[in-house]
């Protein structure tokens, strides 16, 4: 399923049977967040992220609510991956096909 627009969120941080779930407005929301997260239990907090699914956020940043949304990482590690998966490629590409012509 591709992901849906960002989308923000207020509410309790809690433990649930599957992860972290987001309690806001009655609703329960699966989150998908990294380990710095689970600092934040049981507090209210600020969720921006993706929708996947019925019910799940794939997080882009949590934080205390009431406080400023903190920067963006300008540091993506998908990216990285790609280019390194992608360079990898070229170069096996290019000494292959120099073994062959030698």
């Amino acid at each position: 399923m591709p992901l849906g627009p960002e989308l923000c969120l207020t509410g309790r941080l809690a433990e649930g049977p599957f992860g972290l779930e987001l309690h806001s407005g009655g609703g329960v929301w699966e989150l998908d967040t990294r380990r710095g997260a689970r600092q934040l239990l049981g507090r209210e907090v600020e969720v921006c992220g993706r929708r996947a699914g019925f019910n799940e956020l794939i997080c882009d940043q949590i934080w205390p609510a009431g406080q400023p949304r903190p920067p963006r990482s300008k540091f993506n590690i998908e990216l990285l991956l790609a280019c390194s998966v992608v360079g990898y490629g070229l170069i096996a590409f290019f000494l292959g096909l120099v073994g062959r012509l030698g």
